[in-house]
């Protein structure tokens, strides 16, 4: 269990921000489209590509999704539940630096939906299992849904990124103020942290990623962190 925190109305509005949704097309200029830098693309209109600085300067959750996806076809779907408002998506490979987003996804079947080709993630040399998605409603204080990678898989995998030696203590779900999973990574490790949650038992409802964590930087004391992410979890969304 984590242990008690006092939230402040500030902390409530601050805690669980995720860093990485790219700014607009300034930070993504059209160039070549055959070079595999990050760049504006069209057909559809979004940014793609290599991207050099595309990796988190801090402690947060880079990826909620579900999938089960061990091959590229030609071309790949993404699909985010239609929560009341259009989402902010990203894509992205950590091991390969490769990004899309800045992109207006299109409302299909109560799912805001992606057709992407998969030409630059081939070329690229994308691993299918690298890949990692979020999405997150426009916000003072982000809600997370679930995005599907292809077909979705039983379960959600929660992906936490830290460019420090990181330790979690405590990864904890939570709905009406109850504790329903908990995990915990005694060994620290930086980079990618994964973990997985069968939610289809679960109702349909706002739940709550509560993570403890010590950040061990070189010649720094170790910091204890709280983050508090919210997200919307159905168990349809599996089927």
């Amino acid at each position: 269990m984590l242990r008690s925190v006092l939230l402040t109305p500030l902390y409530l509005l601050t805690a669980g921000i995720v860093a990485l949704h790219a700014p607009a097309a300034a930070a993504c200029p059209p160039s070549d489209p055959n070079h595999l830098v990050y760049q504006r693309r069209s057909s559809p209109d979004r940014c793609e590509g290599i991207n050099r600085q595309a990796i988190s300067a801090s402690f947060n959750l880079v990826s909620l999704a579900t999938s089960n996806l061990t091959n590229l076809g030609d071309t790949l779907r993404l699909q985010v539940p239609n929560m009341g408002g259009i989402p902010n998506i990203t894509l992205r490979s950590f091991e390969r630096r490769y990004q899309v987003d800045s992109f207006t996804p299109e409302l299909s079947q109560n799912k805001y939906q992606l057709h992407l080709d998969t030409r630059i993630i081939r070329q690229a040399e994308v691993a299918a299992n690298s890949l990692r998605a979020i999405a997150s409603l426009p916000g003072s204080q982000p809600i997370y849904i679930p995005v599907i990678i292809g077909q979705p898989s039983s379960s959600y995998q929660f992906v936490l990124y830290s460019p420090a030696r990181t330790q979690i203590n405590s990864f904890e779900i939570r709905h009406n103020n109850q504790v329903i999973h908990s995990q915990q990574r005694p060994n620290p490790r930086r980079g990618e942290m994964v973990f997985s949650w069968d939610g289809r038992n679960q109702p349909r409802g706002l739940y709550q990623l509560w993570v403890l964590a010590e950040l061990q930087q070189r010649g720094q004391r170790p910091e204890t962190v709280t983050r508090v992410f919210s997200f919307y979890h159905d168990p349809a969304w599996f089927r």
